[in-house]
This record gives structure tokens, C-alpha cells and sequence, in this order.
């Protein structure tokens, strides 16, 4: 059986997985406290992340010769590690020696980036979208599950940790004289670590992995300069924007005495937009599916009737139309198309004047790089882009940031079902 190609989600490097580095998992000490196996030093795992860290041993796969003649997958099997003895199935990757998921290696990986722009709610946005998927995502025949992997001495570390105690803060019921506020703001780190979950389908038996960086908005430019590699090597992008810090969604706020919300920030969208062709990813992903995400879109819904904008695909009698597969288990392409469309004719008016969807279709549309496009491209099947504004909370928090007990997250799994039909590669029902 031939190797298989694996994209490492720590440091973006493609290499096939007969050449994953095995790593010792012994844990135990002597009796004078001193570890049985001791840790080497690693120049890649430091310099990735900017430490002086000894990290556990590692050495190459033992291949028997037909691997070596012919190539193939790795068996998988514990291997003794060379200085201790004990058994070992960690696999690390070759290029950064972070620990890579065993599925992932067995099974190769293909990924969706999520990438956030400064006070979108990235956390709580990822966060309602894997509380969203492990809800309902049985209804489009999808698993969701959270890695576990973590660097060595730092189990809180693993996506899974960090998940469940976003997921409780937000989720959970809560007892007598707490509170539920929003997620705090992300704070700026030295490396920044990835979450990672995989999206599974059983019939017919398919995987994908979202990997989300969770990056502070101050390091927004930095980190799209920083990681062109991991958007031009993922198979799709999701990237969460500021409905807010639209310049006039920000003065209905200002006139509502609500601008104490945020989202008015140093990093407007058209300074976004120019970050992202600084970052010189447009030309690598122009053809990937992209799927701009206006986060907090509750300001919208909240106040129609001074933006400017239909609400008939989202509301219907002052009640908002949530997506109809969480019942049917069918994806509403035809709906999904609607709602892009009512956002980019609102983007072309006071909202935005047109600069965020020209640069969406001018990147990504069937008519790539046209100066211009009439009504009817919008609706183009062969466009990569797609607009869709969702609600993490499903409400706008109070001027304390505090939220009611019920959080009902609004629409946030269309753009990753819309990514996921454009892909091609998940047996969901779609209906045009």
C-alpha cells in the first residue's frame, strides 16, 4: 500500500507518513526522581516554539526491506524505544517534532483553516460550532471530535481540555448567582498553539480536520504573514469577520448608545483586506473555497430596520430562521445563496460601499480578477465564496458583557457545510 501524504497543523510541512519520526511515551522515574528515559534535546521543537525544552526521545520507523524498495505504510505497531526499551506509538512530525494524532497519520489529513480578524469572537465562535456539530451533526451524518494530543507536561493544553472548559463556561447550566459572560479576549502568546478537531463520516468512510488559531487580534497581521503556509496548503478557509467594525453598523451602535460593545477597532475590514494581500496568500487560495463569516450578526437582525437591509431570509415574523438540516438533515444550497446574496448588495451600500465583496469576487468568484460583476454572478455555482453572517450567542451581550442563561447559537455550521459541498468529498444531502 503506497505512503500517504501528511500536513503536519503545527508547522504547515508536507511529508508522507512512513517518514513520521517515532517518539518514547515512558513516564516513569528511578527511584532518585530522575525520568528512566531521558530527554534530548530537539533544535526543530525549539525553535518552533522559541523555547529550551529537552523533549522525550525520538528516532526513525524501522522498515523492513520491501518498505525500503518498494515504500508503504507504517504497521503502526508499538516500537521499542532504542534507549529505554519501552513501547511506543507516538508518531512526531519530522520537521517541527510536535506530536502528531496517530489517525492523522494513518489516515492522512486534509484541513479547513478558521482564521479570525481582530473582535470577531474567534473562541466563542469556534467553541458554538463544535457544540453546534456534536448536536447536530448526526443529522448530516458527521462526528465531530476533539485531539487530545498535547506537548509534553501540559495536558491542559490539548484541544480537547481547552474545548470542554470553553464549552462549560458557555454552555453549561448554571447554578444559583453565577453569571454567563462571554469568552475572554485571547491573549497575545509567544507561539501560538493550534486547535485541532476532526470532522468524521462513516458512510462512505471520510475525514477532514478543522484547525483553528485562535490568534489575539493585535497579532491578526502578523499571523496571516506568518502562516501564508497553512492557508495555501489547507483544502478550504474560513475567515471570521467583525460585523461591528462595519463603519455603519458601528453608527447605529454609537446612536443606540451600544458602542460600548466594541467592534469598532484599529483593524477596519478594508485594513483587514489589505493585511490579507500583504500576507501574499490571494493568488495561492484564490481557488480553495472561502467563506467570509460576519460574526455577531445579531446587530444586524437587531437593527433591520436602520441598515438598510432585507431580513426575509433570515426572519420570518420577527422570529429568525435558523438552518433547516439541524431537522431535515438536507442543506439548503438554494438558501445558502440567498443569504450571500442579501449580504454583498447590504456590503454594496452604506454598510461598506462595496469593498470587501468586490475584493471576495475579484479573489474568488468562477470570474476571477474581473473589475466587476453584475447581480446575477453572485449567483455563479462555480464562485468560491460565499458570505454568511451568524451569531455565535445568538444575542448581543449587555454593556458588562454578560449574556442570558440560554445561549442559542444562529447559522454558525453554514459556511462549514458550504465548505464542505464545494469539497465534494462528504456524502451530505445538498438541495439546489
Amino acid at each position: 500500500m503506497a505512503s500517504k501524504t501528511i500536513l503536519c497543523p503545527y508547522c504547515y510541512t508536507k511529508f508522507e507518513n512512513t517518514d513520521a519520526l517515532y517518539q518514547c511515551e515512558n513516564n516513569q522515574k528511578n527511584a532518585d526522581g530522575s525520568p528512566r528515559c531521558t530527554p534530548v534535546d530537539s533544535k526543530k521543537y525549539n525553535e518552533f516554539w522559541q523555547i529550551q525544552n529537552p523533549i522525550p526521545y525520538w528516532w526513525p520507523q524501522k522498515k523492513g526491506l520491501m518498505s525500503k524498495l518498494f515504500g508503504g505504510t507504517p504497521t503502526f505497531k508499538d516500537q521499542r524505544c532504542p534507549k529505554c526499551r519501552y513501547p511506543s506509538s507516538r508518531f512526531i512530525c519530522p520537521h517541527c517534532h510536535n506530536i502528531i494524532p496517530n489517525d492523522m497519520i494513518e489516515d492522512g489529513a486534509k484541513i479547513i483553516s478558521v482564521i479570525g480578524s481582530p473582535s470577531s469572537g474567534k473562541t466563542n465562535y469556534i467553541v458554538s460550532l463544535i457544540h453546534e456539530l456534536s448536536k447536530y451533526g448526526h443529522k448530516v451524518k458527521l462526528a465531530v471530535t476533539a485531539d487530545d494530543t498535547h506537548t509534553d507536561g501540559d495536558e491542559s493544553g490539548s484541544t480537547d481540555n481547552k474545548y470542554r472548559a470553553f464549552e462549560k463556561a458557555l454552555f453549561d447550566k448554571l447554578k444559583s448567582g453565577e453569571e454567563r459572560r462571554v469568552l475572554n479576549k485571547t491573549q497575545i502568546k509567544k507561539v501560538e498553539v493550534p486547535m485541532i478537531f476532526r470532522l468524521d463520516q462513516q458512510e462512505p468512510k471520510h475525514h477532514i480536520y478543522l484547525v483553528f488559531y485562535d490568534t489575539a487580534g493585535e497579532r491578526f497581521q502578523e499571523n496571516l504573514k506568518n502562516n501564508v503556509r497553512y492557508l495555501r496548503e489547507s483544502s478550504a478557509v474560513i475567515i471570521l469577520l467583525d460585523t461591528l467594525a462595519l463603519d455603519r453598523v458601528y453608527e447605529i451602535l454609537e446612536e443606540e448608545g451600544l458602542d460600548g460593545l466594541g467592534g469598532k477597532v484599529d483593524g477596519k475590514i478594508d485594513e483587514i483586506q489589505t493585511a490579507i494581500v500583504n500576507s501574499r496568500i490571494t493568488d495561492q487560495i484564490y481557488s480553495k473555497p472561502t467563506a467570509f463569516v460576519l460574526s455577531k450578526f445579531d446587530a444586524v437582525l437587531d437593527h433591520y430596520d436602520k441598515l438598510d437591509i432585507n431580513v426575509d431570509e433570515f426572519m420570518d415574523g420577527g422570529k429568525r430562521i435558523d438552518s433547516s438540516y439541524k431537522k431535515t438533515g438536507v442543506v439548503d444550497l438554494e438558501k445558502i445563496n440567498a443569504i450571500s446574496a442579501t449580504i454583498e448588495n447590504a456590503l454594496e451600500g452604506p454598510w461598506e460601499q462595496g469593498r470587501l465583496r468586490l475584493f471576495a469576487h475579484n479573489w474568488a468568484s468562477a470570474k476571477n480578477k474581473a473589475l466587476d460583476y453584475d447581480e446575477q454572478d453572485m449567483f455563479d455555482p462555480q464562485n468560491n465564496y460565499k458570505f454568511f453572517g451568524v451569531s455565535a450567542l445568538g444575542e448581543m451581550p449587555d454593556e458588562t458583557m454578560r449574556l442570558s442563561d440560554n445561549i442559542k447559537p444562529y447559522r454558525v455550521m453554514d459556511p462549514l457545510m458550504w465548505v464542505l459541498y464545494k469539497l465534494g468529498e462528504f456524502k451530505i444531502k445538498f438541495k439546489n
